[in-house]
């Protein structure tokens, strides 16, 4: 069995979804070290009380000093839609299995890192149904199977699209909520301090055992809903929807990285079948408190 973790290192940890997990953490009363490339910014970023080193994940001695006084790792990793070939390096795959390796080094010598948790998606498993392949949902695939693999015990998040993206992650453009394509399934939309309150509880639950979460929210909405109830909520200003078709966005995706990943997530977001909310998952980890009503009203 293990012992109670207190210490843990973020890695990713200043993005839209790393720094509500680092806020919820530090609520928590976790002693938080968070590796960064820019310590300068990252202090204007993340709570003071938080230690910042700097390292890039492609330096293993720089890993390793960030992950010296770890009891856990957390891992907020991606795959940016800027990546053009597979040789360059991926933080959600190269990064991933440098840090892997740097923790077994530590626990062959110190047995010291308990857990390694990890943030995924749920909508990745759209992957191979109707006929959807896509590299980038490959290697996230690879990284769960890595992560299963690991020496250590690990915890593998698979959360629900972030209320978050709609004004942070390129849907809301100037006054205009951009909304491609068809929403064909509902989406139960999970706030970011929902996710890190979630996050911060996994880490007091002792056990050596492997862990897998589906992360949502309690709405079922589409896309066209949510748009809907942010723009009666948000404050600073009238919004309007603009419709684009996605297969405007995938010609224009022809000639730009960003907007042809765009385009490919999107379609699997408006065709994955989602399930329902575990009721086991919100009984271990809290229920989500934030609806998207009260998120965008509070922006």
């Amino acid at each position: 069995m293990s012992n109670e973790i207190q210490s843990i290192t973020v890695i990713g940890g200043t993005g839209m979804l790393g720094k509500p997990v680092v806020r919820e953490l530090v609520n928590a009363g976790f002693e938080i070290t968070a590796m960064v490339r820019d310590p300068a910014k990252a202090k204007g970023i993340l709570p003071d009380q938080v230690c910042l080193v700097k390292g890039d994940l492609q330096n293993r001695n720089e890993i390793s000093t960030a992950l010296e006084h770890a009891d856990a790792v957390y891992l907020n990793l991606s795959t940016r839609p800027e990546v053009k070939k597979h040789s360059e390096f991926i933080p959600e795959r190269d990064g991933l299995e440098k840090a892997l390796d740097v923790v077994g080094e530590i626990n062959t010598s110190q047995n010291s890192i308990q857990r390694v948790a990890a943030i995924s998606s749920m909508v990745q498993r759209y992957q191979g149904m109707n006929g959807f392949h896509w590299w980038a949902f490959e290697i996230k695939k690879w990284a769960i199977q890595t992560l299963k693999n690991a020496s250590v015990p690990t915890t593998i998040f698979f959360p629900s699209s972030f209320m978050e993206t709609l004004d942070q992650g390129g849907v809301m453009q100037g006054n205009r909520l951009m909304l491609v394509g068809t929403s064909r399934h509902p989406i139960h939309f999970i706030a970011g301090s929902d996710y890190g309150r979630m996050v911060a509880q996994s880490f007091k639950i002792t056990g050596d055992e492997d862990r897998e979460y589906n992360i949502q929210g309690s709405q079922s909405l589409t896309f066209e809903d949510a748009a809907m109830i942010y723009m009666k909520n948000f404050r600073r200003g009238p919004l309007k929807i603009i419709h684009v078709p996605m297969w405007l966005l995938k010609i224009s995706g022809l000639f730009n990285s960003e907007l042809h990943y765009l385009a490919r997530i999107m379609e699997a977001l408006n065709h994955y079948p989602e399930p329902s909310p575990d009721e086991k998952v919100w009984r271990e980890l809290g229920r989500p408190e934030v609806n998207l009503a009260s998120y965008a009203g509070n922006l």
